[in-house]
């Protein structure tokens, strides 16, 4: 009896040591159990708050990226190089169309048919001050309206205010050049910002149906809210569209889809003046008479080959002669359009152009 006791006071003793020794851990430690619960909060918050940031779609930092994804990539970063930040404070100093110089190097009174033409450009703002940056949008083009013939030139950009502009004369007769100021860098420079500022811009609305029903949900690219969505994800272009999930409404039965653009710009009022009709497409190469273009007796051009798909294109890769086409670097067999679509079935996707193109094969082939 004596020795149950002495057992029963020494395990009392034992549990006092180790409660205490409990309490001083947590006491010691309180500190980092306190860090501890408040990182898990935070991680919580932070969980809840890109869900209702982004849609419920894996993040891309926990997957490798596609190869379509590093391509998209690629191409963005060069383009973000290609067109740098251009902050102006007034229109005067932006590229001015009347103030730039065009010059044609070693100018004759008549060229031969297949020569190459260039024509030096330097570029000027509206105070008559040399351009120190390149980037301007320039759109150049020749043309013999009576032979109903055109052509684009090619544009090379030395990143410096200068410019050649290069014409290969591929026909016999009068020849108008043209170099228009489409858009200034500046004004490159803001479009480009703007187009990158997200994806707000145009609203999107989805009608879903199921049965009697018909209820309309907020769609998009990008949507900023927690709510259950709907994503539809295009595999081949990898790509994703999401919906609002509409009550008692499976994703499924998404019908339509109706677009209209909110009113926000991204374009200051100073950026604005710069895509005023007046300022877009300004020809800079007014004062210009035509030239002489003539045979000069040259070798008849060699036969081309078939135009087939896969083929390198050139710059610039063809012209109109006749109001027809003629690629630069392969035989294009004239056929007649009801010939060519017979027994074949259409696919035209795309946009008002493509619209367009459907009016005109409808009109042209009945």
């Amino acid at each position: 009896m004596k020795i149950s006791m002495i057992n029963y006071k020494s395990l009392l003793a034992l549990l006092f040591i180790l409660a205490s020794w409990i309490i001083f851990a947590v006491f010691q430690n309180s500190t980092k159990v306190w860090s501890a619960l408040n990182l898990s909060i935070s991680l919580h918050y932070w969980n809840n708050s890109t869900k209702s940031l982004f849609p419920k779609t894996p993040l891309i930092s926990l997957k490798p990226l596609t190869e379509t994804e590093l391509r998209i990539k690629e191409i963005i970063e060069k383009l973000d190089q290609q067109i740098p930040p251009r902050p102006f404070t007034h229109v005067n100093t932006t590229t001015s169309a009347a103030h730039s110089t065009a010059t044609i190097l070693n100018p004759r009174d008549t060229y031969c048919r297949g020569d190459q033409l260039h024509i030096l450009l330097e570029v000027r703002d509206h105070l008559g001050r040399r351009k120190q940056y390149g980037g301007d949008f320039l759109r150049a083009r020749m043309s013999s309206p009576a032979l109903m013939a055109g052509a684009s030139g090619k544009v090379t950009d030395f990143n410096n205010g200068t410019y050649l502009v290069s014409f290969t004369l591929f026909w016999e007769g009068q020849v108008s050049l043209s170099l228009l100021l489409i858009h200034p860098s500046e004004g490159v420079s803001a479009l480009w910002s703007a187009r990158n500022q997200g994806y707000d811009r145009v609203i999107f609305i989805g009608q879903f149906v199921n049965g009697t029903s018909q209820v309309h949900s907020e769609c998009g690219l990008i949507l900023n809210t927690n709510a259950e969505l709907c994503q539809y994800l295009d595999n081949r272009d990898q790509e994703g569209f999401y919906c609002v999930r509409p009550q008692h409404m499976p994703c499924a039965a998404l019908t339509h889809m109706y677009s209209k653009n909110k009113k926000v710009s991204y374009l200051s009022k100073q950026e604005k003046s710069l895509f005023e009709r007046s300022n877009v497409g300004v020809e800079i190469m007014e004062k210009f008479n035509t030239i002489s273009v003539s045979k000069c007796n040259k070798e008849t051009v060699a036969m081309k080959e078939k135009c087939k798909f896969g083929m390198t294109s050139t710059i610039p890769s063809g012209h109109v002669w006749r109001n027809t086409w003629n690629p630069v670097s392969c035989s294009l067999a004239t056929v007649k359009m009801k010939e060519c679509l017979r027994g074949k079935l259409i696919y035209l996707m795309g946009d008002s152009t493509i619209r367009q193109w459907m009016e005109y094969f409808k009109a042209s082939i009945n």
